[in-house]
């Protein structure tokens, strides 16, 4: 498992280094599709998640509902409250 986490772990560092960093020194003016083999993120930091959104990184933004924006593109809210997540996410 040592040998997989290491192989992994080097994979991650090349996917860096061929495509994130390119973008993330260059970020387009649109954003293009994410990336649906990585993991992804989620942040509280609307900054941080505007980059990653443009970079084509999934991002998930964790706010309070009355801090976001009513001009935000939000696909489906999830409520921390419910203990039922909703589905197709």
């Amino acid at each position: 498992s040592q040998l997989q986490q290491t192989l992994l772990d080097i994979y991650a560092v090349l996917e860096y280094i061929e495509i994130l960093y390119p973008l993330l020194t260059n970020v387009l003016s649109t954003p293009v599709h994410a990336n649906p083999n990585w993991m992804g993120c989620f942040t509280n930091n609307t900054q941080i998640c505007e980059v990653l959104y443009f970079i084509r990184v999934p991002v998930w933004l964790v706010h309070r509902e009355e801090f976001i924006s009513p001009t935000m593109n939000i696909v489906q809210p999830v409520c921390c409250r419910e203990r039922v997540l909703p589905s197709r996410i």
